[in-house]
C-alpha cells in the first residue's frame, strides 16, 4: 500500500516537473524570482495536488484545495502583470493543469495523467510552429475548415441512419457521411499540397492535387504550359493528376467499404 503511495506522489512530482522544465526553458531569459512559476514550482505544484488528494475524503474537499490554488495563482498573475505589464495566461492555465494531473496521479489515473501531461507540454513548447501556422492561414481557408466541421461534427450526427424509398436504397447518414469523406480527403490533401508548395516539383502538386480536383489541376498546368519553354513536365503533372483519381477511389472503397476492394482491383476499368 505504501509503495503505491510513493508511486503516485513520484508520478504527480514528475508530471509537474516535466511541465515545468518547458515553462522554465521559455522563460530562461527572466531573472530568478521574476516568474509566476518556474520548473521547482510546477514540480511542487504537482506534488501538493498529490498530497490533497491523500488527504481529501471526498470530492469536495478537492475542489476546494482547487478553487484556493486558483485564487492564489490569480493574485500572483496580477501582482506580475502589474509589475512587468505582460498579460499572458498560459503559465497560469498550465500551473491548473498541473494540479489537476497531480491530482489524477496520486488517484490511481497513472496513464491518463501522463498523457495530459506529455500533450500539455508539447503544446507549450509548440507555440512558435503554431502562431506561423495561424499567420499563413488565409480567410478562405479557415473558412473551408469550419465548413468542414459543421457538415462532419453538426449535420452528420443528426441525420437519420436508417434507409428511405424503394428498397430502403437512400440513407441519409451514409450518403452524408460519404460527402464527409471526400471533403475531408479534398481538404488533407489541399493542406499537404500548400505544406509542400508548388516548387517541390509538378508531379508533385500533381499528385496532390489530383486528390482535390484533377480537372481543377488540369486547367491550371495547361495555363502554364502555354507559356513555359518545356511543356512536357506539365503535360507529365496532368497524367499524374488523372491517375491519382484511382488512388482516390481506392481510399475511399477502402473505408466505406473494403469488401468491395477485390472487385475494384479485378475490374477491367481499373486493369486496362
Amino acid at each position: 500500500m505504501s509503495d503505491t503511495i510513493f508511486f503516485n506522489l513520484g508520478l504527480a512530482l514528475a508530471l509537474g516537473l516535466l511541465i515545468g522544465v518547458e515553462r522554465g526553458w521559455q522563460a530562461r531569459a527572466v531573472p530568478e524570482g521574476g516568474r509566476v512559476a518556474g520548473v521547482r514550482t510546477f514540480g511542487l505544484i504537482g506534488l501538493l495536488a498529490g498530497l490533497l488528494e491523500l488527504l481529501a475524503h471526498g470530492t469536495w474537499e478537492i475542489f476546494f484545495g482547487f478553487l484556493a490554488f486558483v485564487i492564489l495563482m490569480a493574485v500572483a498573475h496580477v501582482t506580475e502583470a502589474r509589475a512587468t505589464q505582460s498579460y499572458g495566461v498560459t503559465t497560469i492555465v498550465a500551473a491548473l493543469i498541473t494540479f489537476v494531473l497531480g491530482a489524477l496521479a496520486a488517484r490511481g489515473l497513472h496513464a491518463v495523467a501522463a498523457t495530459g501531461a506529455v500533450v500539455t507540454t508539447i503544446l507549450l513548447s509548440a507555440k512558435p510552429i503554431l502562431h506561423k501556422w495561424v499567420e499563413q492561414i488565409e480567410a478562405a481557408e479557415l473558412t473551408a475548415a469550419l465548413k468542414l466541421l459543421l457538415v462532419s461534427v453538426v449535420i452528420l450526427p443528426v441525420l437519420p441512419d436508417q434507409g428511405f424509398g424503394p428498397w430502403q436504397a437512400l440513407n441519409p447518414y451514409q450518403l452524408w457521411w460519404l460527402v464527409v469523406l471526400m471533403a475531408a480527403i479534398s481538404f488533407a490533401a489541399y493542406c499537404a499540397m500548400k505544406i509542400a508548395g508548388a516548387e517541390r516539383g509538378i508531379l508533385l502538386t500533381g499528385f496532390l492535387g489530383g486528390l482535390v480536383s484533377s480537372t481543377a489541376v488540369t486547367v491550371q498546368l495547361a495555363r502554364l504550359a502555354r507559356r513555359a519553354e518545356v511543356p512536357n513536365i506539365f503535360a507529365a503533372g496532368v497524367l499524374v493528376a488523372g491517375a491519382t483519381m484511382f488512388v482516390r477511389m481506392l481510399l475511399v472503397i477502402a473505408i466505406v467499404s473494403p469488401m468491395l476492394l477485390p472487385s475494384f482491383k479485378r475490374s477491367h476499368r481499373f486493369t486496362r
